[in-house]
């Protein structure tokens, strides 16, 4: 403890604030890394008289004291020998002088034991300074280490705290930058959205616009065609009737010539006859035989202008023959261009088998239904993009017995476009619904009805597809064919009308859903 404390009241400290410590033995100061090796050559360090004379000398003063040294002379081997005390032998002596003497060589060599165990003690001594001094300089540098290992360790606790703080930052400001990358990469990728979608909006709307400029060019063109068409009908049927009207004159004409033509050639054989009495007549009067000749020279002129009639009607019969050929093909070139036109005006309002059809104003069509027994016709759909041509009907007031009682509707097939590809005969089944149209759609109560739609063949109409003509006939023959009609028709109660809400806003849906 008291080198401790020796040590710690020894310590001194420069204007850098480096800690110095003297040495024990010349009292110089020196760092604490340079003290150790500072005492390792230290002049002021008590030694031993490496020649055992007893003595302790300073290092820096070693080499003279083995000069001046007055164990010099002696043998080495009386200093490294152990001195061990022996007992005084009490013997008597006749001399006192031999007494005397051997007492004092006694008294020598107690004196050389003492010095020997003097040396020693020295020595012991000096060691003991010196792990003193070793010692103290492990606990500077015990303390030392100590110290600059708290410093570290509060370096190290600091640079912890740093990193983990820096750490913590640099997640935190990697995470924002991932977010704002996220961010940035989702608004890239909507812009590019937007873009693309705003591209093919502008496409779409310029393929749309080439679609309807080619449509209203076609259109154009199928109109001018119309009319030129409708032209060339006119002009052939002002041709046709002016032809008719010289054919009529030209037969009267012909008629009245081939009556003339009979009279003469009676006059001719009345003529031959007279001629023949004449000539087996005996009389020879001359105003006869001039009038005879007369005669026949009439009867010349009449058949040559009978024959040049003749030739004029069948030439005219030829030509007639002709225009009546002409006429017919130019009918059938017209009947197919009609067809073809009434093909290409065809809009249907779908092409996947599924048809939503709203009627406006119900309670006037109704009443008009009511009145005029008017029939409403739906806008064509096919059950598939080729597929068969389908319209609806709906006879709001009914017809035959439910005549006032019910909604009658029935599906047609009509003639399309794609009729020579598809299946013949046909059986088609048809969903036909009535929505009903409740605030949530969960709730509605729609009406569903089947009917069978047949038919034999593009070309014949089915025994129950009747005429546009026949719907406007009574219906009181359709009362013989009840069993007919449930195969035609389906029909909706006029008194389910008012239980749910079938009719809303003065609007009524109605559903055609085919079964494939």
């Amino acid at each position: 403890m008291s080198l401790n404390k020796r040590a710690s009241k020894s310590e001194f400290k420069d204007g850098k604030g480096i800690i110095e410590k003297p040495c024990y033995f010349c009292n110089e100061l020196f760092e604490l890394g340079k003290l150790q090796q500072h005492l390792k050559d230290c002049g002021s360090i008590l030694e031993q008289c490496p020649l055992r004379c007893g003595a302790w000398i300073q290092r820096k003063h070693r080499e003279t004291h083995v000069k001046e040294c007055p164990k010099k002379e002696r043998n080495s081997q009386t200093f490294e020998r152990s001195w061990s005390p022996q007992p005084p032998i009490h013997t008597w002596v006749p001399k006192a002088d031999e007494g005397i003497a051997r007492l004092e060589k006694e008294i020598d060599a107690i004196k050389l034991a003492l010095a020997e165990l003097a040396s020693h003690r020295d020595l012991q001594s000096t060691e003991i300074e010196n792990v003193r001094s070793k010692l103290i300089l492990i606990e500077e540098r015990t303390e030392h280490f100590i110290s600059t290992l708290v410093a570290i360790r509060t370096t190290v606790d600091d640079e912890a705290e740093r990193t983990t703080d820096f750490t913590a930052q640099f997640k935190h400001d990697l995470a924002n930058v991932q977010l704002a990358l996220q961010e940035m990469q989702n608004e890239q990728l909507n812009t590019a959205m937007r873009l693309e979608s705003a591209t093919n909006q502008i496409v779409h709307e310029q393929n749309e616009r080439e679609l309807l400029e080619q449509a209203l060019t076609h259109h154009d063109n199928r109109i001018r065609a119309v009319n030129k068409l409708e032209d060339v009908i006119e002009y052939l049927r002002q041709t046709v009737e002016e032809e008719r009207e010289r054919n009529t004159e030209s037969r009267a004409v012909l008629e009245a010539e081939l009556i003339e033509a009979r009279r003469s050639s009676q006059q001719l054989a009345h003529l031959s006859a007279l001629r023949e009495q004449l000539q087996t007549a005996s009389t020879s009067d001359r105003p006869a035989i001039d009038r005879l000749a007369i005669l026949e020279v009439a009867t010349a002129d009449a058949r040559a202008e009978a024959a040049e009639h003749a030739a004029k009607m069948d030439i005219v019969l030829r030509d007639m023959r002709a225009l009546t050929k002409s006429y017919h093909k130019l009918r059938s070139e017209l009947a197919d261009f009609q067809t073809r036109v009434s093909f290409d005006k065809y809009e249907t309002s779908s092409d996947n088998g599924h048809y939503i059809w709203r009627i406006d104003n119900f309670l006037a069509r109704m009443k008009d239904a009511k009145e005029n027994n008017t029939v409403l016709s739906s806008s064509h759909f096919r059950t598939s993009k080729f597929g068969y041509t389908l319209k609806a009907e709906v006879h709001l007031n009914g017809i035959g017995r439910w005549k006032g009682r019910h909604i009658t509707c029935t599906v047609r097939l009509m003639a399309g476009p794609y009729d020579p590809l598809l299946e013949w005969p046909c059986d088609i089944s048809v969903n036909i619904v009535l929505k009903d149209q409740p605030a949530n759609r969960k709730q509605a109560m729609d009406i569903v009805k089947t009917l069978q739609v047949r038919r034999r063949s593009a070309a014949t109409r089915h025994d129950y597809d009747d005429d546009e003509e026949d719907l406007s006939k009574s219906t009181e023959g359709l009362d013989k064919t009840v069993v007919q009609l449930k195969r035609q028709y389906i029909f909706f109660p006029h008194t389910s009308l008012d239980k749910l809400e079938y009719i809303k806003n003065d609007v009524m849906f109605l559903e055609f859903i085919v079964n494939k």
